[in-house]
């Protein structure tokens, strides 16, 4: 009885030093994030809930509405993926009806790149398929409005930003590559048949590299600006104007290529008949984009299928607007309301977004709990992937991160699993500050680590 007694005071004592140690940390959270310089002039919110217990361990302007950036795909794919399912297959068709017609079915597919669609026209060709009347491209799977509501006007150069369209291909983007000329300047060599003019005047030499890059679409969406000096030779991508434009020269060239002709009209938009037979597709999984989505936050993908799934919901030609009813839906069938949030895109690109760090960590408490929770939880990035490439090595394991950058935004969202064997929804929103972006980001490691309770 007096061993019994011992163990259970011991046991006391034992939760007691847990609960203890875990009450200092909220205090030593307290104060990195209040006593901080950027919480002088940025503004900081973060939430922090305990998922089994579903209860708030630590909170502070968890209420104002900031922008998420990037930690909205979270919310937005997984909506997302729960509609679509991991099963979904992006489809590229080809058809041809009983008048010798051929009908390229576009599937928006973010991943479909050149090499699959040489493949493809290689077997036409083999199996004898050379010569069609017309040739028609279904776009209807997505609507096409290229940017999200939002987007500013110079992202429109950003490689990480390309355009969306039913035309998705190689990313949407063109590499230019510079080489050292005799002059002391860059040559540039465009890596693609696609019709557009590169002038450059950068110089080789220089004690860093920096390369600017304007296009004025008002005036020319077809000739690029790249401006600066560099060390040593670069390549950089620049998202294509026209993704129409450049899927059509793409595929001309692989037609021609592989002998196949069209002896009528070519390119013009056409729903695929009811009649048509289907005579090959080029596949890509869904699973194919969810690491790049949650580990690499890749734009063109996540607004992809964050239209695609207003497309197979409503059974429409997908558009924001019914992607954003899909992802209200999927939150108050969850019994989580909308109401208090704005969201405007997929991908978090759009400065039109408003969250709260209480509604994000009680949709990461939703999703959490929800039944494909395991299967996302293998996309999400930890130490070591993708944007976390370079932080947090030490967490491996016991965090799954999504981050966001914006110009002056920041933020950080996902699970902590801590030293004490607890698992917390985190989300952490920074904007308006002054600082260096490394400096916020180290400001944010620090937060990680101690919830984690390093």
């Amino acid at each position: 009885m007096k061993n019994l007694f011992k163990l259970l005071t011991l046991i006391m004592v034992v939760a007691f030093s847990v609960n203890a140690g875990y009450a200092l940390s909220v205090q030593k959270l307290d104060r990195h994030i209040k006593g901080s310089d950027f919480n002088q002039t940025a503004t900081i919110a973060i939430s922090v809930r305990n998922v089994s217990g579903d209860s708030v361990v630590y909170e502070y302007n968890q209420k104002k509405l900031l922008h998420p950036a990037s930690t909205l795909k979270i919310f937005t794919s997984y909506a997302a993926i729960n509609e679509l399912t991991y099963n979904y297959f992006f489809k590229t068709q080809f058809y041809k009806d009983s008048l010798n017609n051929l009908y390229i079915k576009l599937g928006a597919d973010p991943v479909l790149n050149t090499a699959q669609l040489k493949k493809t026209m290689g077997e036409l060709k083999d199996s004898g398929n050379t010569t069609f009347k017309n040739l028609y491209i279904d776009d209807s799977i997505i609507d096409k409005k290229e940017f999200a509501p939002g987007w500013m006007w110079d992202d429109d150069i950003n490689p990480y930003t390309p355009k969306v369209s039913s035309y998705n291909l190689d990313g949407n983007v063109v590499r230019v590559e510079m080489t050292k000329s005799s002059n002391g300047m860059m040559a540039t060599n465009l890596k693609s048949s696609y019709p557009m003019s590169v002038i450059s005047s950068v110089q080789s030499g220089g004690q860093s590299n920096y390369i600017d890059v304007n296009r004025y679409n008002w005036s020319n969406p077809e000739v690029v600006e790249i401006y600066g000096s560099v060390k040593n030779p670069q390549a950089i991508t620049i998202p294509v104007s026209s993704m129409r434009r450049y899927y059509i020269h793409t595929l001309e060239k692989l037609m021609d290529d592989n002998k196949i002709t069209i002896t009528g009209t070519a390119f013009a938009s056409k729903i695929v008949p009811d009649n048509a037979q289907l005579i090959t597709e080029i596949d890509n999984p869904i699973t194919k984009v969810m690491s790049g989505i949650l580990q690499r936050s890749n734009n063109l993908m996540a607004e992809s299928i964050f239209k695609l799934s207003g497309a197979v919901k409503y059974t429409s030609t997908g558009t924001n607007d019914l992607a954003i009813m899909v992802f209200k839906e999927f939150y108050k069938d969850n019994n989580l309301s909308t109401d208090e949030i704005i969201i405007k895109d997929g991908s978090g690109v759009s400065r039109n977004n408003l969250l709260s760090a209480d509604w994000m960590t009680r949709a990461l408490d939703t999703i959490y709990k929800h039944k494909d929770f395991a299967q996302f939880k293998e996309y999400m990035a930890q130490p070591g992937d993708g944007t976390l490439a370079n932080r947090l090595h030490d967490l491996r394991g016991d965090v799954w991160l999504k981050t966001g950058s914006l110009s002056n935004v920041s933020a950080l969202s996902g699970y902590v699993k801590s030293a004490d064997g607890q698992t917390y929804s985190v989300a952490l929103l920074i904007q308006n500050f002054n600082k260096p972006q490394p400096q916020i980001k180290d400001f944010e490691d620090e937060i990680i680590n101690i919830i984690h309770g390093r």
